[in-house]
């Protein structure tokens, strides 16, 4: 399994290929992230990249059919990270704590790192797995499935692709930028499949996680408002604040937090107020300085 930087160098990303390594290499390096296979080892026939950060992977790989269990690793990526799991090419069976999903092509399921288990197929597969860290990761308390964009996945492919044959030797600031890109396509593939059976009535816990993931990926646009999200849910704006009530919350608040968030990395990375004001949805610098009082002074 070739390295694109010093195992012992872990404050950048590491890419990893498994063309030309060894079928004990392949075991080996999947056991190293989690994944224990517990089928024939002779039908594996893995081949992928990898890029691993402490806030972010992204995986690309195709294999035979194969049976794994899954094991987060230590650490906060796995505690509170999101996994977003894409079907590319032939099927397989996600397991959670909760139940389990059956993706076929142009299929995604996404759940909480930790209440994910281990996966099985029974002829080759292609898939790409993200997981990033999510303010939203505690409330991915269910395996969701559903048929996602081709659009979207072929988006996806296209900058995972990018992101593989240029992998970054130090976490430069424009490798930061593309990460957060790739973590707003995964919630964008996320939000577009259809994860919840649309003859299903839309429970409060299930509009709370979906207004929380969309408010995650469309915050920093100034024309969205918690009336634009009830409308994109599908739901009445008195129901979607009764949803935020029971978790102790309310759009408003969750909106101007994500977007608080956005405009301190950006004036983190040394954007004025102007520019992380319209860069985070702000809109101008003095509802930014309004949403910093308020901070502030609760």
């Amino acid at each position: 399994m070739e390295s694109s930087a010093e195992d012992g160098d872990r404050s950048r990303p590491t890419g990893y290929t498994s063309v030309g390594a060894t079928q004990a290499e392949q075991v080996a390096f999947l056991a190293s992230k989690g994944w224990h296979l517990k089928s024939d080892p002779d039908s594996l026939r893995l081949n992928g990249d990898i890029v691993v950060t402490d806030d972010f992977v992204v995986a690309r790989y195709s294999h035979g059919p194969a049976v794994v269990e899954y094991s987060a690793p230590e650490g906060p990526l796995h505690d509170d990270g999101v996994m977003l799991h894409a079907c590319l090419r032939g099927e397989l069976t996600l397991h959670s704590r909760t139940g389990a999903a059956h993706l076929k092509p142009f299929d995604v399921g996404v759940v909480q790192a930790g209440d994910f288990t281990g996966a099985e197929c029974e002829s080759s597969a292609t898939c790409m797995i993200i997981s990033f860290r999510g303010a939203e990761a505690h409330e991915h308390y269910q395996l969701l499935a559903g048929h996602s964009s081709e659009a979207h996945l072929r988006i996806l492919n296209a900058a995972t692709s990018s992101l593989f044959q240029g992998s970054a030797e130090d976490l430069e600031p424009g490798f930061v930028q593309v990460q957060r890109g790739l973590e707003e396509l995964a919630k964008a593939t996320a939000i577009g499949s259809r994860l919840y059976p649309e003859s299903r009535e839309a429970s409060l816990r299930t509009v709370y996680v979906r207004a929380v993931a969309l408010i995650g990926s469309v915050a920093s646009d100034a024309d969205t408002t918690v009336e634009s999200i009830a409308q994109d849910l599908h739901v009445s704006r008195s129901y979607l604040f009764k949803a935020f009530k029971n978790h102790g919350s309310t759009p408003s608040n969750e909106l101007r937090q994500a977007r608080m968030d956005m405009a301190k990395r950006h004036i983190d990375g040394g954007s004025s107020l102007a520019e992380a004001a319209a860069s985070s949805g702000f809109g101008s610098v003095r509802k930014l300085r309004r949403a910093l009082d308020m901070r502030d002074a609760s």
